[in-house]
């Protein structure tokens, strides 16, 4: 089965044996939204219950972008997960980079030596 929003929120709060009630509560929403939301009846909430989402469910930030990333596919609209679209507002340079890598049709190969480069100079942007 493919991993989705609600099934992704599902596994997380079950796998922390927290009851769909208490996880309501955690949250601030109601019972029957968490439900329709797990079921795929709902699309996922706003960013400020996300991030309430990641706090309570103790999400790595690997499982936090990729709950972002499940959260924008649920929507009914074609969007991008919140905090992607904030950092690509704030930065004219990424929006450029995007530009130059459609108009260049990057493939996987193109991006993952991009991925590669800011990791082999992590260091030199913490000491900035």
């Amino acid at each position: 089965m493919q991993m989705n929003f609600g099934s992704f929120i599902f596994e997380k709060r079950t796998q922390k044996n927290i009851s769909l009630r208490d996880f309501a509560k955690m949250i601030d929403v109601s019972h029957v939204y968490v439900s329709c939301m797990e079921n795929g009846k709902r699309s996922a909430p706003t960013n400020h219950v996300l991030v309430k989402i990641a706090k309570e469910l103790l999400l790595s930030d690997e499982e936090t972008a990729l709950m972002f990333d499940l959260a924008a596919k649920s929507k009914r609209t074609l969007t991008l997960a919140d905090d992607l679209l904030e950092y690509i507002n704030d930065n004219e340079i990424v929006h450029k980079a995007l530009r130059t890598a459609k108009k260049r049709n990057a493939d996987n190969e193109v991006w993952q030596r991009f991925i590669d480069n800011l990791y082999e100079n992590e260091n030199k942007y913490a000491n900035d």
